[in-house]
């Protein structure tokens, strides 16, 4: 779980892609530096083609820490990092970023036998921003500096025996960045964290004890669970989804979802108006039940008979997280609106379009 995004200089190899013609150079040299370190390529350089910047995708993906494959078979190059999975062909200008399908400015080419491609989109959906320096001929890749690791609290519910009646737990992302309100921002997850287990475990405290009591040895422990994923972050603002899920003895336990975004210079969480507008009189619930609405028109077998009445009450847990700097992401409580079976649901919505 945890996103360590130090950089690592790596050589660039190439791609064995089958011989191709040579390419002369283009105008000059072109550097990539990430977070102002160069990257050394040691076969193909970056080059222009129809004004379009081409890379090589090993030598600069490797160095943002994605791992790259290639097959030789289906000629498609392969880019993990995480959660996230991207997948491109040569000769093809569509970008398969996850689920969703990315035009690129030009496809990406075997030039010298290595596989190249333009940047930007990629780079973009592995967190990394880009911009060009004409003047230096210089593609600067900026991708965060921060890291999580996790910490877990933990609270018992014993018996007047020893017996263990109920147990939970939190496990939370620390955040190590150099923003100015990190600290506080590590004490607001801090905080909600252990709140919560104390909360549970005050308020479960009577039920299990009567319950045990009754069944005796055919009692079974209660446990919560509050634990996070798909964790997001930049210089300035940290994302990620927390559940909290419990089980009560019987078959099926339950889990909830709360987006988390929290920004790193002021130690506040952010709201859904931060990263798109509401129509008037719409409220956040409004928004992201539509999100769902639409989900369902497209995949209506997915949904529960009463998702539609579910969404419509106000008190329907629903929250958002953001997957990427494009992406945000809707979340539903398990068997909420879909059957158990699906787990938290979540629909993705991307940003950049209008």
């Amino acid at each position: 779980m945890n996103q360590k995004m130090g950089l690592a200089l790596i050589c660039a190899a190439s791609i064995g892609l089958g011989a191709i013609p040579a390419y002369a150079a283009d105008n000059g040299d072109i550097s990539v530096t990430i977070n102002g370190e160069p990257i050394t390529f040691s076969a193909q350089q970056p080059v222009i083609r129809d004004n379009i910047t081409l890379v090589p995708v090993r030598g600069v993906l490797e160095s943002l820490g994605v791992t790259v494959t290639w097959s030789a078979s289906a000629k498609t190059i392969t880019m993990t990092e995480g959660e996230k999975t991207g997948v491109l062909a040569i000769g093809s200008d569509l970008f398969q970023a996850g689920s969703r399908s990315v035009q690129l400015s030009a496809p990406a080419q075997n030039i010298n036998g290595s596989a190249m491609i333009p940047l930007r989109a990629v780079a973009e959906y592995f967190g990394a921003d880009v911009a060009w320096d004409a003047e230096n001929r210089t593609v600067a890749l900026t991708k965060q500096t921060l890291s999580v690791t996790d910490k877990t609290y933990q609270k018992e519910v014993k018996a007047e025996d020893g017996t263990v009646l109920a147990l939970a737990t939190a496990v939370y992302p620390v955040v190590s960045a150099d923003a100015e309100k990190t600290e506080e921002v590590n004490q607001t997850i801090a905080n909600i964290a252990r709140n919560a287990v104390d909360t549970y475990a005050q308020a479960i405290t009577e039920v299990v004890t009567e319950e045990f009591e009754a069944l005796g040895a055919d009692f079974r422990p209660y446990q919560m669970v509050i634990s996070y994923q798909d964790v997001y972050g930049t210089d300035t603002i940290l994302s990620y989804l927390m559940t909290a899920g419990e089980y009560r003895g019987g078959a099926n336990g339950t889990e909830k979802a709360f987006g988390m975004v929290l920004d790193l210079t002021t130690g506040e969480q952010l709201a859904l108006t931060d990263f798109v507008s509401l129509a008037n009189g719409q409220t956040t619930h409004d928004y992201l039940a539509d999100i769902f609405r639409n989900d369902m028109v497209q995949h209506p077998d997915r949904y529960l008979a009463g998702a539609e009445a579910t969404l419509a009450d106000e008190n329907t847990n629903l929250s958002f997280y953001l997957k990427d700097s494009k992406t945000l992401v809707a979340t539903a409580d398990q068997t909420s609106i879909q059957p158990h079976s699906s787990g938290i649901v979540k629909v993705e919505v991307d940003l950049s379009v209008k």
